[in-house]
């Protein structure tokens, strides 16, 4: 058994039919306590508490400013809903610091207590629209069902003496672990002889009791507080500690049972992977080459924001030394920075020895401080939780610039990176690759995969919350964001090739449109590797790149990192994306039509990767794993809306009431369907309405709900309200009906006006070919024979749908493989599997998913069909075949 654990069983769901209800009911009781038109819908629901993940609200009124204070006041008026119990306090710490991405939208990150003190992954992030207004709350709260005691019955000293134990040997499955570079990874036991735990400083009068304590055997001073750990049902009082081992060889967070002294959760925390200089400027395969500290604006090719401070970029310099206000280099642990030399007024760096341990400190310098450049312009910057020793007045805390160092041999992990909160120095590690002889602070795109690290772990959830990226799911797209942004800004499909002399680097597959896998291969085979977790989520980023070109795609992804709850999963980000893509549109930074082809394009390679809107998981664990390789329809048709303005008066205690009709004359089928109403009436309470469809089908909006409230003036959904949500895919063309009716004495109202807004299924085109060769298939002939459907229709693939017909004595045999006008291929049938008679079949990306690789691509030109027998004595013949294809306009 390893040292990492987690005594969580995230396999068991605790979410019901009922408990939806309940919750979907309550958050209807919080809307009638908001003001105005603003309403609540949960949108989706985490398993694993059985509470709301995503509460979206609607017609929220926009207001800019006090974001923190707001959130605050959100998230206690809507508690019930989240999922408290009636006797829970509404506990949140607030990070002070909202973050805003590009298009000025606002993400506000709290962290869920209970008597002060932090429950472990409980948080919530509240987002707001570019205009202010409050757009969603989403993450994950536990439910606390009665009074628990705070006092710990373990000291803090014994439960480091518990972690320390825990950590100090390695388990036997450790043994002969190797790095992604496939370096040896020691695993070295620290002697506890002797080892008592001092306290150096403690905080008693708080909450959750921090303390400092003697770092004895390990590397550096041990921190302590306590938490609570959620456990199924349960909420376990634990004494958190953070260690770290001798030499930098590993960092661990362990949660000890504050009663039990039983281990609960351990895991790893440090991630693997006016001058000038003479640097590497991608990697050692090339000659060094002079450029300006810091480099020019224009050579990140990405667009220069308007808010950027006045006299941007800040020197990378801040003496003659490797040291600067966002990095410093040195070599190794505790070794000296290099010195420049001036040069006709110029400070220079130009290490003699080319790779030498002076130059191994250069680049590590040059690569950090042009990552420090490159994320400023994305909006990594100050009150983000960015590296910097000042701040400049600029927000976020100071005397945090990354502690870069070059050693001049190898060193634990081979490369790493350890991120700890705002204010505190990140540290990064670069050393030799044993294997190839060759240094990773010489290869940018591993120090780029490493300074990646530090920017999610500062991003997502916010940069105080350093337990934001320790979920399967999360920790894996920490290792993916890490080598996007290295092949993103190289322009590459590869990471640590030159490092290990490898052309692959240290991964399994380039990231090129042939990556075989996808979403729903996570928690199998390979993919339960936070490294092999990673290429998939990478290898989905790539491909957005492809789709919408990369200087959106890049922004985006920073964009989303701000808006992420904490311990993301993949659909999370997926959703995160697109409404940083919304947000652009709102803030008025793209047009509709650019909107809604980077909307395609960004649908097209979620279901190319099985993400698709019907996909799901267990949370961010990798359980539950559901893929889908659909998009959703095109909406990009605006919705159309009719109203009226009846003001007929509803007459007291009448169960036969008014109504008033609408008559829809737009033809197509229903996405999406919202009906506003505007009734002011003295007693809500006695109101029964409902909707007729075209079809006679009636559905109930209103049943003498919201108690003495006056007025229903409120929205309803098809996202939110499941009879509407049952008209979705019907024809919306003709008659609907509304009836509002009183059935109590005394209280009296009008109906005023209403409202009915229907989305429509775009119309997409479709392309058909079909060919009837009636071909003999060679028998033993790895050459096959070849048919070709030529397909003139303009349009990129949104579906496709290929049949066969192959009468053949044995289809083990038999390859069948189709390539598209692209020249991408997709093997359809492929030897061994199968060993009947005849190939009769329809292939889609449902059945056969490689053929979602063709999403996206476009539908013109000449598609062909390859069928090649590879054995003896069994022979047959093509008969016919078939495409189609539903195209995009």
């Amino acid at each position: 058994m390893g040292r990492e654990l987690d005594r969580r069983d995230s396999t068991v769901s605790r979410l019901t039919p009922e408990r939806e209800n309940r919750l979907r009911g309550l958050a209807e009781e919080a809307s009638n306590q908001l003001p105005g038109s603003h309403r609540l819908n949960i949108a989706g629901f985490d398993p694993v508490t059985g509470n709301a993940r995503s509460i979206v609200s609607e017609s929220a009124p926009a207001e800019k400013g006090n974001y923190v204070q707001r959130a605050l006041d959100h998230v206690r008026g809507i508690s019930r809903a989240l999922g408290f119990e009636a006797t829970q306090p509404s506990e949140f710490a607030a990070d002070p610091h909202p973050q805003e991405t590009s298009s000025g939208s606002v993400t506000v990150h709290l962290q869920q207590q209970y008597k002060g003190i932090s429950i472990y992954q409980a948080a919530e992030a509240v987002r707001f629209s570019p205009a202010g207004a409050l757009e969603e709350t989403i993450g994950s709260t536990v439910s606390i069902p009665e009074d628990l005691d705070v006092e710990p019955r373990l000291r803090v000293q014994d439960a480091v003496v518990k972690a320390a134990q825990h950590v100090a040997v390695p388990g036997e499955d450790e043994q002969g672990a190797t790095d992604q570079f496939g370096e040896p990874l020691p695993m070295k036991a620290v002697d506890l002889t002797d080892f008592e735990p001092i306290i150096i400083a403690s905080f008693p009068d708080k909450a959750d009791q921090p303390a400092v304590l003697e770092n004895g055997p390990f590397e550096e001073k041990i921190r302590a507080n306590l938490i609570w750990f959620p456990m199924g049902a349960q909420l376990r009082l634990g004494w958190e500690t953070v260690i770290t081992m001798p030499d930098f060889e590993g960092q661990y967070r362990t949660i000890v049972d504050a009663e039990t002294g039983e281990i609960l959760f351990c895991r790893q925390l440090i991630e693997t992977m006016i001058a000038r200089g003479n640097v590497y400027l991608v990697d050692g395969s090339t000659s060094r080459q002079t450029v300006p500290f810091p480099r020019s604006l224009s050579d990140y090719e990405l667009p220069v924001p308007g808010n950027i401070p006045s006299g941007f970029p800040d020197d990378w310099v801040s003496d003659s030394r490797s040291s600067g206000n966002s990095t410093f280099a040195h070599l190794g642990d505790t070794g000296p920075t290099i010195q420049g030399d001036s040069q006709s007024g110029v400070l220079t760096f130009d290490p003699n020895d080319p790779t030498g341990d002076d130059q191994k400190v250069l680049n590590i310098f040059y690569y950090n401080c042009y990552m420090h450049d490159f994320f400023y312009l994305l909006g990594f910057r100050e009150a983000d939780g960015n590296f910097q020793l000042d701040n400049l007045g600029r927000g976020g805390q100071r005397r945090d610039p990354v502690d870069a160092r070059a050693h001049s041999g190898t060193v634990w992990g081979t490369a790493n990176m350890r991120t700890p909160a705002d204010g505190s120095r990140p540290v990064m590690n670069m050393g030799l690759v044993a294997s190839s002889n060759r240094h990773t602070a010489f290869d940018s795109s591993v120090v780029f995969h490493e300074f990646m690290h530090g920017v999610t772990n500062r991003l997502v959830g916010g940069p105080l919350n350093v337990r934001a990226l320790e979920q399967p799911q999360s920790g894996g797209m920490g290792e993916g964001w890490g080598d996007y942004i290295a092949c993103t800004i190289n322009d590459s499909d590869v990471v640590g090739a030159w490092a290990m002399n490898r052309p692959l680097g240290f991964r399994e597959f380039r990231y090129d449109s042939n990556f075989p896998d996808h979403f729903g291969k996570l928690g199998t085979g390979r993919y339960n590797q936070v490294h092999n977790i990673g290429e998939i989520w990478c290898a989905t980023l790539m491909e957005m790149n492809r789709k919408i070109g990369k200087v959106l795609a890049v922004q985006l992804v920073v964009d989303a990192l701000k808006l992420s709850p904490a311990n993301p999963g993949f659909l999370d980000m997926r959703d995160a994306i697109l409404k940083a893509l919304d947000n652009k549109l709102a803030a008025g930074q793209l047009t509709a039509g650019e909107h809604a082809e980077a909307r395609r394009g960004s649908w097209a390679t979620f279901a190319k990767f099985g993400m698709g809107p019907d996909s799901r998981s267990n949370g961010a664990n990798l359980s539950g794993i559901v893929a889908d390789f659909n998009t959703p329809p095109d909406n990009d048709r605006p919705s159309v809306r009719v109203e009226a303005s009846p003001n007929i008066a509803i007459p007291d205690n009448q169960p036969s009431g008014v109504t008033d009709t609408l008559t829809f004359s737009q033809p197509g089928k229903i996405t999406r369907i919202s009906v506003a109403v505007d009734i002011p009436h003295t007693y809500i309470g006695d109101l029964r309405m409902t909707l007729t469809s075209p079809t006679g089908e009636s559905m109930t909006l209103h049943n003498r709900s919201g108690g003495n409230a006056n007025n229903l003036v409120k929205t309803y959904t098809s996202e939110g309200t499941s009879d509407l949500a049952a008209l979705v895919g019907q024809h919306a063309q003709g008659s609907w009906t509304l009836h509002v009716a009183d059935l109590a004495g005394r209280d009296t109202g009008t109906l005023r006006a209403w409202t009915l807004e229907i989305g429509l299924e775009a119309a997409a085109g479709t392309a058909r070919g079909e060919a009837t060769p009636a071909l003999l298939i060679g028998d033993n002939d790895s050459g096959g024979v070849s048919s070709m459907i030529g397909i003139t229709s303009a349009g990129a693939v949104r579906e496709i749908e290929v049949s066969v017909d192959i009468t053949h004595t044995y289809i083990g045999d038999l390859n069948v493989e189709l390539t598209a006008p692209s020249g991408q291929r997709v093997m359809l049938h492929s030897r061994q599997s199968g060993s009947q008679d005849n190939l009769i079949r329809t292939y889609n990306a449902g059945t056969l998913p490689a053929l979602a690789t063709l999403v996206g691509q476009s539908v013109q030109g000449n598609w062909t069909l390859r069928v090649s027998d590879h054995a003896a004595i069994d022979v047959g013949k093509l008969n016919r075949w078939s495409l189609e294809a539903k195209l995009d306009r």
